[in-house]
Parts: C-alpha cells; structure tokens; sequence
C-alpha cells in the first residue's frame, strides 16, 4: 500500500474512531452504570488513534525500532497510568 493511501485509510479510521468514542460518552451519560466498559472503550480507541498517529502522522513507521518503541512505550505508559488511576477510584 503507497504511503498516500496509508495516509487517507489511517484518517478514515482516526474519524471513526473519534466519533465511536463521542458516541461512548453520549450512551454513558444516559446510561451512568456502563462506566467500565465505556471507559475501556474509550481507552481501547484512543490506544488505536495514538498508535495511527505516531507511525502515520508522525512518520515512524519506517524508522528504527528504538524510537517507535519509545513513543509506543510513552503511549502505553500513560493509558496505563490512566487505567490504573481509574481504577483505583473505582
């Protein structure tokens, strides 16, 4: 697939995404008992759209893993800080 392609799928996918998870929060509001799995769907699609961004937008895909590893690796640690902080409130 030709990078300009790549492109035009991965924005398609960071709309869809952007709008399931104002969907998420729409349904959680009327629906307040449905906060952990609105959460973990909140946080599954942002996982998704950071993931699109770092390799698409921010051109690592093509580079070497030590500097893809440690935006993923950022990525990762704060959604899991997140999770965690989350989850402790609960």
């Amino acid at each position: 697939m030709n990078s300009a392609r790549r492109i035009d799928l991965a924005w398609l996918i960071l709309v869809l995404a952007t709008t399931a998870t104002w969907m998420i929060g729409d349904v959680w509001q009327l629906h307040p008992e449905a906060t952990v799995p609105a959460m973990a769907a909140v946080l599954a699609f942002t996982a998704i759209k950071c993931r699109l961004v770092a390799l698409d937008f921010m051109a690592l895909r093509r580079v070497k893993l030590f500097w893809r590893g440690l935006v993923l690796g950022w990525v990762a640690l704060v959604l899991g800080l997140v999770t965690l902080t989350y989850w402790l409130s609960l």
